[in-house]
C-alpha cells in the first residue's frame, strides 16, 4: 500500500486501531512482531497515513484480540470509497458521526465553525442541546439522552490544557432564534459571553445586513492539522459529510474570508452577546 495524504476516514481508522490496541496493552512493537511488519508500517497505519487493507486490519485485529463491540467499525473503516467526500450516516446502527466529528476536532489545533441558525454545538448547554434535539424528533428517549451526553463529553476538548484555538462565526438569526423559552436563551447567551472571552476562543457575530451569509444555507465547520491537510464536515438531517477535496475545501476558506470581513468585531459580537442575555433575562420577569 502506497504512503498518501491522511483523510478524515483514515485518521478516524487509524486512532480507533491505536486505541484498540492501547486497550489490550500491546505496544506497537509487538503487533509488528508477531505479523512481521516494519514497525513503521504500524506507526504509518495509526497516523492515517497509510491505506490499511481488509486482511491487514483482520490481521491487526486478530493480533490485539479481536473480540471487541468495534471490531466491525474498524473493518468497515478501511472500505475506501470515494475518500474526498466520506459521508457517515446518523441512521446507520454501526456509524456514530458525532464520534467521528469528535475524533477530528481532537486531532485539530484550529477550529473555525460557520453557523447559520443554531448556535456552535462545542459551545450549547445542556437545556439548549437537549431542546434542539427533542424539537427535531427522530430519537427515542434512550437515543436521546446519548446523543445529548455525547455533545456535553464533546465539549471537553475546549477544557484541556492545550485546546484548539477556535472561531465561530454565528449568524445574528441564531441569537433571535428561541429555542425552549427565554430562560434556557439567558443562560446559553450568557455561556456564550463567557466562552467569548477565553484567549483560545473567537465569537464573531454575521449582522442579518450580511448579504454573503443569506447565500450559505449550511452550517460547516473547518478543521487544520499540524500534520494533515485541512478537512471540511458540514451536517444535514440524514448524515455528516467530511470533505478532503482541495478545491472545495478552498472554496470553503474563500466563505470564511468573505464572513471575515463582514462580521462583526469580536468586541461588538461580546457587546450584541451581553445584550440578548439582558433582553431574554428581562422576558422572564
Amino acid at each position: 500500500m502506497v504512503e498518501k495524504d491522511s483523510t478524515a476516514r483514515t485518521r478516524e481508522l487509524g486512532h480507533r486501531m491505536k486505541a484498540f490496541r492501547q486497550r489490550r496493552h500491546f505496544s506497537g512493537a509487538d503487533v509488528s512482531r508477531r505479523n512481521g511488519w516494519l514497525q513503521s508500517k504500524v506507526t504509518r497505519w495509526e497516523q492515517g497515513l497509510r491505506e490499511l487493507s481488509v486482511v491487514d486490519a483482520a490481521l491487526y485485529l486478530a493480533t490485539c484480540g479481536e473480540a471487541e463491540p468495534e471490531r466491525d467499525l474498524l473493518l468497515e473503516l478501511t472500505q475506501a470509497g470515494n475518500d474526498l467526500y466520506w459521508v457517515r450516516p446518523y441512521f446507520d446502527e454501526l456509524v456514530d458521526p458525532m464520534k467521528s466529528l469528535m475524533i477530528q476536532e481532537n486531532l485539530a489545533h484550529t477550529i473555525v465553525r460557520y453557523e447559520s441558525l443554531m448556535l456552535p454545538g462545542t459551545l450549547q448547554t445542556e437545556p439548549y442541546a437537549r431542546t434542539t434535539y427533542e424539537l427535531i424528533g427522530n430519537r427515542g428517549q434512550a437515543q436521546l439522552d446519548q446523543i445529548v451526553h455525547a455533545r456535553m463529553e464533546r465539549q471537553k476538548l475546549l477544557q484541556r490544557d492545550r485546546p484548539p484555538r477556535c472561531r465561530f462565526y454565528v449568524h445574528e438569526r441564531a441569537l433571535r432564534s428561541v429555542i425552549g423559552g427565554p430562560r434556557i436563551m439567558h443562560e446559553q447567551l450568557l455561556h456564550l459571553v463567557l466562552s467569548a472571552n477565553l484567549p483560545y476562543c473567537s465569537i464573531r457575530i454575521v449582522p442579518e445586513t450580511n448579504e454573503v451569509s443569506r447565500t450559505i444555507e449550511n452550517s460547516f465547520t473547518i478543521m487544520e492539522f499540524t500534520e494533515h491537510p485541512a478537512v471540511v464536515y458540514t451536517d444535514s438531517y440524514a448524515a455528516g459529510v467530511f470533505i478532503d477535496d482541495r478545491v472545495a475545501v478552498e472554496a470553503y476558506y474563500s466563505l470564511v474570508a468573505r464572513l471575515e470581513s463582514d462580521s462583526l468585531t469580536e468586541e461588538k459580537s461580546r457587546q450584541m452577546l451581553a445584550e440578548w442575555a439582558d433582553r431574554y433575562d428581562r422576558m422572564e420577569e
